[in-house]
């Protein structure tokens, strides 16, 4: 009998809260208060713009009119007769932009360089034969293996765009500045209505080799004659000639010599 009171009992209790409630409308709208559409949410106003974090900070950042295309300068580089390296650290600065005071990490605020007579370009040393160039096609064994003097004759163009690109940030702004290089064989380009400076290097850039003019004429210390090969050093004599053991010979001077 008390397990079937006991259900009675609430049922009455909540109906007689209930009828409270509805009977009292200032306890109701206290309890649910209304919802008008006039009032906008908080999402929909917005945040309140930030107070500045560092407001005695005046450091100077490129805006978009100071990276654009119009922006840019254009210069022309005649390549016959220069140093490979020297010249490409030169051609990497102007793509950077560290000739410029506005120069800023990240930004692109660099010229662009256009290079004519590419096949023209010389390097020191004995790296005309022992510089090598590799490239993959992707494939197992798919390596192939170029020479200086090869490459040079078959794609000059390439040659001057690895030295540069080597000195350029590996990343997407490197590549991005890579794409303001353009190299071509020959001493024409398409690009004169972009009316491109000239621009001419000087000191060790542009000045011969030395060791080559070595191999020519050859200074002994102990007297001063000066010994010369007959023909010059630019043919390659034929094995025992005249000018083959003279090339021997001047070889064996200067290892002698080296060593003193």
């Amino acid at each position: 009998m008390v397990s079937l009171l006991r259900p009675v009992l609430l049922c009455g209790a909540a109906a007689a809260a209930t009828g409270f409630m509805l009977a009292n409308p200032a306890t109701s709208a206290a309890a649910a208060p209304v919802c008008h559409r006039a009032v906008s949410p908080l999402m929909e106003q917005g945040v309140e713009t930030l107070p500045v974090m560092m407001p005695n900070q005046h450091s100077w950042f490129p805006k978009a009119e100071d990276t654009a295309m119009s922006a840019k300068k254009w210069y022309v580089v005649d390549a016959a007769g220069l140093r490979l390296g020297r010249m490409s650290s030169e051609i990497a600065k102007l793509l950077i932009g560290k000739h410029k005071p506005t120069f800023t990490p990240g930004a692109d605020i660099g010229d662009c360089v256009v290079v004519v007579n590419a096949e023209k370009v010389i390097v020191t040393g004995k790296k005309f034969e022992d510089k090598i160039y590799r490239r993959h096609s992707g494939r197992p064994g798919g390596m192939k293996i170029e020479q200086f003097k090869d490459l040079q004759a078959r794609i000059p163009e390439r040659i001057i765009e690895k030295a540069v690109k080597g000195m350029l940030p590996k990343n997407s702004h490197g590549r991005e500045l890579f794409r303001h290089l353009k190299v071509y064989k020959g001493p024409s380009h398409p690009h004169e209505a972009q009316q491109p400076e000239p621009l001419t290097f000087g000191g060790l850039t542009s000045s011969p080799d030395a060791r080559r003019r070595l191999r020519c004429k050859i200074r002994l210390r102990p007297s001063t004659q000066v010994m010369s090969v007959p023909g010059g050093c630019n043919s390659e004599p034929s094995v025992g000639s005249a000018r083959y053991w003279w090339r021997r010979l001047i070889e064996a001077a200067l290892a002698l010599t080296s060593r003193i």
